[in-house]
């Protein structure tokens, strides 16, 4: 048994270069801005740290080795749809099946936030956020991480792309994506493709924070200027219900100056238009204790154009 157990340390902890886990993690934390921890704490409280300790051990690590499915992440994750105890949970429903639930769970000094987008059981990506807080971070839990980490903003990540449950769901909605070839496209082509066809600044169906309404209406002037039409379709296809609104507007302008849309694209455009075209942005305000947010209606401004 302790054979076994030392293979799989091994296995976990070094890659096929030959460095640990440890070390990719720790070169990624110091070549990022962001994420790397600018407060030092000289005496952090042993409990706190503990509580972390185990938070990593516990349901930090056991993540890449889980099955993707709801049920299996239940295991690790007992509060993953309740919310209960020390931890919160909120299910946006998407479109087409689509579900993404957003998974708070706290420790000491650190909190983790796990998301994942689902289609029934199946889960077809997991992305799990590690708060970096402080030096305690870089000096004692990253030694405890067995697996690899990318920066995200002020956060360090796991992600995980489950492509046989993304097969499985295309079988019915052939023309999702999550991701698309680098080597096609230029590069705002793509920045405009990631950034908008994901639902992390979704609060609601059709409620984005007020970042999405500024980047989005920047990178669909981009796409429309460089006549990058197939990503604009994906975006319609896409994960994000509020960049299908933008997609059918962008669409509509693109045929007004001579672009031939397809059939199967116009039919996409008639399901988004019964949806309709309209949307909240905005966050929770502090000062008046509710939501406060703009209303953007798409309906208004497709006729007028």
């Amino acid at each position: 048994m302790k054979i076994l157990v030392s293979t799989l340390f091994i296995f976990l902890f070094y890659s096929c270069n030959g460095q640990t886990v440890y070390e990719i993690n720790k070169a990624e934390l110091e070549n990022c801005h962001t994420c790397k921890p600018k407060e030092k704490n000289a005496n952090p409280n042993p409990e706190w740290i503990e509580t972390d300790l185990t938070r990593f051990r516990e349901m930090v690590n056991p993540i890449a080795d889980l099955k993707p499915s709801v049920i299996d992440f239940l295991t690790i994750y007992p509060s993953l749809l309740s919310g209960k105890g020390n931890a919160s949970s909120k299910t946006i429903e998407l479109l087409d099946e689509l579900k993404l639930i957003s998974h708070d769970f706290y420790g000491g000094y650190t909190s983790f936030n796990l998301k994942i987008l689902t289609y029934n059981d199946l889960i077809i990506y997991s992305r799990l956020d590690t708060e970096v807080e402080e030096n305690v971070f870089e000096n004692i839990y990253l030694k405890e991480i067995s697996i690899p980490l990318t920066c995200s903003g002020a956060n360090m990540e796991y992600y995980k792309l489950y492509n046989q449950n993304l097969s499985e769901y295309q079988k019915k909605y052939p023309n999702f994506t999550l991701e698309i070839d680098t080597d096609e496209y230029n590069t705002d082509a793509l920045n405009a493709y990631y950034n908008l066809n994901q639902v992390e600044w979704n609060m609601d169906t059709y409620h984005v924070d007020d970042d999405f309404v500024h980047f989005a209406n920047t990178f669909f002037k981009t796409l429309l200027e460089n006549k990058e039409y197939d990503i604009i379709k994906k975006l319609i296809f896409g994960i994000n219900p509020v960049s299908r609104i933008y997609a059918y507007s962008a669409l509509e302008r693109a045929e007004k100056d001579g672009y031939k849309i397809n059939i199967e694209t116009k039919k996409q455009m008639e399901i988004v238009k019964k949806s309709g075209l309209k949307f909240k942005s905005g966050i929770l305000s502090c000062w008046i204790g509710k939501f406060d947010y703009d209303y953007y209606d798409f309906s208004i401004e497709t006729k007028e154009n």
